[in-house]
């Protein structure tokens, strides 16, 4: 990392209160804790790159303040980049927002699955990513993936998948079977993206993704087809 953490330092991109956008829990107002930086490199990626340091007492400073001025709010959502990577950090962030009875929403690329058993006792909801190579443009992460969701199943989770007109279907086909094997009525999230226009726009990519919803029915009970809300309606 190009800023490693520590228990009581972390970059910070920014911490807001918002619409959750995406997920199963699309709507909910969540104060959203950024942080900085992340080990893989998508090619749709809009990760926010002007963190400023911040140490643990200002970040929870800053929650109190936010959720006396527009909570209450349903969750604490960690966001990034990806929030895994201050595993340091979160040892001492998640239980002092469990003080504050704050519930925390983790969201992840679901690869770092080491870090996730180190802090899955503090978490409450885990919204995790899974990274088709053929939409990411980054490598195959299907084992980590795999093992991560083995983890996240002791607690409330759903897998996001952001698809592309470029998804290799057979990728998408393993994943959806990884998904399956570990528990098939597991939420998945299919997030259309387009490198034209937001993904819900484009309607070859939206019948491709009835397709795939239909495809992976065959063994994943709950697939659903839902784009960037935050995006249509212009939120932060």
């Amino acid at each position: 990392m190009q800023y490693p953490p520590s228990a009581d330092r972390a970059r910070i991109s920014e911490i807001f209160s918002s619409l959750q956008g995406e997920g199963t829990h699309l709507g909910e107002r969540h104060l959203f804790i950024r942080f900085e930086e992340c080990h893989i490199q998508c090619t749709y990626c809009d990760e926010v790159k002007t963190g400023v340091e911040m140490t643990l007492d200002q970040v929870i400073e800053e929650v109190k303040r936010l959720e006396a001025l527009e909570g209450p709010h349903a969750f604490v959502s960690l966001t990034g980049g990806e929030p895994l990577l201050y595993l340091v950090f979160l040892r001492s962030l998640l239980p002092a927002l469990k003080n504050l009875e704050l519930k925390v929403y983790l969201e992840t690329n679901g690869i770092l699955w080491q870090a996730l058993e180190d802090v899955i006792g503090w978490c409450d909801v885990i919204a995790m990513d899974m990274k088709p190579a053929s939409v990411t443009g980054d490598k195959n992460y299907d084992s980590d993936h795999r093992r991560f969701l083995q983890t996240a199943v002791q607690k409330e989770v759903f897998v996001k998948m952001v698809l592309s007109k470029e998804i290799f279907f057979t990728e998408y086909e393993n994943e959806i079977r990884i998904i399956a094997d570990i528990d098939p009525r597991i939420p998945v999230i299919l997030q259309p993206i387009s490198s034209r226009i937001e993904g819900h726009d484009d309607p070859e990519l939206m019948e491709l993704l009835g397709r795939l919803q239909r495809n992976g029915s065959q063994w994943a009970s709950n697939i659903r087809i839902v784009p960037r809300f935050h995006k249509i309606f212009n939120l932060r």
